[in-house]
């Protein structure tokens, strides 16, 4: 079991690097607000943080729950390595879906390779009502399956000379089995052989249909495989993987514990198979972390208590809040082009200052403007090639500032 354990930096990098970095609050399509790192819980309009601001409140204010809830459900020994992939795994997927996850069951299972294998089951989202895989969520997965499999020490050698890569059959997706027919066979009472001639006696068989199962039963049976396939049937033998318990809702789960264990309606049982706050003890409690201030002076209290924190629910959106997030967004993109083009106007008075002296050196250069004087002093021989490395310098640095303030995104 994990115990005491943080997300290094390694994780973070990974964390940071696909959730993407905003310095000032969005307006999602949902309603809600998000600012830095993926933070939800506490956005608002008009807030601005920097890139060390964000990472503070993602390490000290997002990561502590996923990381305590990631203890409790993982209850075999973990490097550093597999915990920041699986907390990465856990903050993108939420708690719901992670504690179902055969990542999880597969772990706990002592089956590393089966774990690393199952972060590919999470590559699709639904976009524009279609439920599709995601380049992005590709390349997470990607990122943190590498991660979970980054061992200390030497690389196991995958020459082609010792290993010849076939392709895994297995790996495809499972349809599920056909309906299935189950023969039953009657065999006569003894008093109906005793009448019946001899070669009516012989038993009888006739095809019947299974009955479909209902929903507690399905519950129970995936239940039960789950259980077979984490503890093994007689303790020395693990399952195939069943199909996935995400669709059962926990009263129904809850009902198929009751089920199988013959609990009767007045003595039902009242905890759900998934590890919840009740189920196992907290771990002990870490160095308490330091508080974060953003730009406006409100401060966030890292959470102490053990709350999960799920910013993944599927909120139900309308066309209006749709329209209206991008108006809001748009508005604040041309305050931005407005206050960049501002803070560059400086540099761009500059840089036509610069080109000025420089055009006026050059053209008294190659006498392109007269003085109608003889040259009397070095002082006028060494006049015009100063004031073009002058102008020329003073343009190109003035305009690389006026063009970087334009194009940096504050």
């Amino acid at each position: 079991m994990a115990l005491n354990m943080r997300t290094s930096q390694a994780g973070l990098n990974v964390i940071k690097a696909f959730e993407g970095f905003r310095g000032r609050s969005e307006l999602l399509p949902n309603g809600r607000w998000i600012i830095g790192y993926g933070h939800l819980r506490r956005a608002k309009e008009g807030v601005r943080v920097n890139e060390s601001e964000a990472e503070a409140i993602l390490r000290e204010y997002d990561l502590p729950p996923i990381e305590r809830f990631v203890m409790r459900c993982v209850l075999a020994p973990t490097t550093q390595n597999e915990f920041d992939a699986l907390v990465s795994l856990a903050f993108n997927i939420g708690p719901k879906g992670f504690a179902s996850s055969d990542v999880v069951a597969s772990m706990n299972g002592g089956n590393r390779l089966d774990a690393a294998q199952a972060f590919d089951a999470w590559r699709r989202a639904k976009i524009g009502g279609r439920v599709q895989i995601v380049d992005a969520l590709v390349r997470r997965r990607a990122a943190e399956k590498a991660l979970f499999l980054n061992a200390s020490g030497r690389l196991p050698i995958a020459s082609s000379r010792l290993y010849r890569a076939m392709h895994d059959s297995e790996a495809q997706p499972v349809l599920p089995p056909p309906p299935r027919e189950i023969l039953v066979e009657h065999t006569p009472s003894p008093a109906r052989q005793l009448e019946a001639p001899l070669e009516d006696t012989a038993s009888e068989t006739e095809t019947v249909e299974e009955t479909p199962k209902s929903a507690t039963q399905a519950a129970a049976e995936s239940v039960r495989q789950q259980m077979i396939r984490i503890l093994g049937e007689n303790g020395d033998k693990v399952s195939p993987p069943p199909p996935s318990t995400d669709g059962a809702t926990p009263e129904e789960i809850t009902a198929a514990i009751s089920e199988l264990a013959g609990e009767t309606a007045s003595n039902p049982v009242q905890k759900s198979v998934w590890p919840h706050h009740e189920d196992l003890p907290l771990p002990p409690e870490m160095d308490a972390p330091e508080q974060v201030v953003i730009d406006n002076g409100e401060m966030l209290a890292p959470i102490t208590d053990g709350d999960v924190i799920d910013d993944l629910e599927s909120v139900e959106i309308s066309p209006e809040s749709i329209t209206r997030a991008v108006e809001i967004n748009q508005a604040f993109e041309i305050e931005a082009q407005r206050g960049s083009f501002l803070a560059a106007l400086p540099f761009g008075i500059l840089a036509l200052i610069g080109s000025a002296l420089g055009g006026y050196g050059i053209a008294s250069q190659f006498g392109l403007i007269q003085s109608g004087r003889t040259v009397e002093n070095t002082l006028a021989v060494y006049m015009p090639p100063f004031l073009i490395l002058l102008g020329v310098s003073l343009f190109m640095v003035m305009a690389y500032y006026f063009i970087r303030t334009l194009t940096t995104d504050d």
